[in-house]
Order: structure tokens, then sequence, then C-alpha cells
């Protein structure tokens, strides 16, 4: 299964380094180089799509008594801990809701069911795609540091750019397209014969 190891090693070769760790406790400049940026490349990674392995659904409670104007929707529900992004409110139409900081306001009532993307920190528990992936990312973030040569981090980018299309592709081919509420203009524009309810639930 992968771990750090595997991630800054993949890394490595991807910029035909010889070096390769040995133990996530090494303290080489490789080492040093990639858990620098680990974390922060790791979030940004999982925000760039709705990865399957790391979606998640919650029904979350409103918040009692905020301290914080919600108008015009008029509850707050609050994000779960580890969610790094809101994918969808489930049943609710796209502007009858919005996030601001670590909530979502909205008219619906309790409990608001939502999808999200959560901040899966262990290697082990990512699509092999994923690990490939962030491993190319990283190396793309690592390479002027690592190499110093600008062209080596033009090809480290390209070869991100590159497995990231494919992780993409093989991820959303593993799911049916997910038919999203039309929101207020398109309901205008197209005519649509829907009826949404002063919660902002979408019914036929």
């Amino acid at each position: 299964m992968a771990d750090f190891v595997t991630v800054a090693n993949l890394a490595a070769s991807s910029l035909g380094e010889d070096d390769q760790l040995r133990s996530p406790d090494d303290d080489t400049h490789l080492s040093r180089s990639v858990r620098a940026v680990f974390d922060v490349e790791r979030v940004a990674a999982l925000r760039d799509h709705t990865w399957n392995f790391a979606m998640r659904r919650y029904a979350l409670p409103r918040v009692a008594n905020p301290d914080f104007d919600t108008d015009p929707f008029g509850y707050a529900y609050r994000l779960p801990a580890e969610s790094v992004r809101l994918v969808e409110v489930m049943g609710a139409r796209a502007d009858s809701y919005q996030v601001e900081g670590p909530y979502i306001l909205s008219g619906a009532a309790a409990p608001l069911r939502v999808r999200c993307i959560i901040d899966v920190a262990e290697p082990a528990a990512w699509d092999a795609l994923f690990v490939k992936a962030f491993a190319m990312r990283v190396a793309w973030q690592i390479a002027d540091r690592i190499t110093g040569d600008p062209n080596r981090v033009q090809m480290a980018e390209r070869k991100y750019r590159a497995a990231l299309m494919e992780a993409k592709r093989v991820d959303a081919r593993e799911n049916p397209p997910v038919a999203q509420a039309p929101t207020g203009w398109e309901e205008a524009r197209m005519g649509c014969l829907t009826r949404v309810d002063s919660r902002g639930f979408v019914w036929p």
C-alpha cells in the first residue's frame, strides 16, 4: 500500500533522481523537500476534483443560535471538520444555499444532507491513480529545489497534468453522471416545470 515513502520515491524517480527514501524519518534533502509541501498539496489536490475515494455523505444538524447573520437563508449548518470541499447539498437547488467560512447557510430544515470531499490523510486509502497523480504534483512542486533546472520543472508540470487527466477520467467513469438541480436562472431560461418549496428543495 502507498505511504509517504512511496509518494516521495515516485516523485524523485519522475524527476530522474537516484535518491530514494527508505523511511519517512529519513533526514535528507529529498525528504525535507517533500515534507515541506506534502500536506498543503494533498488538500489542494483533493479539492481539485470530486474523487470517489474521498467522497462522504453527512446529515448536518442546524447550528443553534448562531452569532452571525444568516439572512436571507435562515439557518446555518457547520461543515464537517474533515471536509475540504462541499460537493452538493442533496435535493437542493444550486442557488438555495451559500458557503461562508465553515458554514452552509440554507433555508432547508435539519438535517441538511450533503456530500463532501474529506481530507484523506493516509496514502494507503487513496486510489492508485490519485497516488500517481499526487506524486507527480509533488515532483512538480519540488523540482526547482531538487534539480535547479527550469526545463525539468516544466517537464514535471507536464507529467503532472497528464497523470491528473488520466486519474480524473477513470474516476469519473466509475459513477453515472449526477443530475444537478437547476438554478433559478436556468428554470426561467428553460421553462423547467419544477416546483421549489420554501426550503429550497426541488419537487417534480
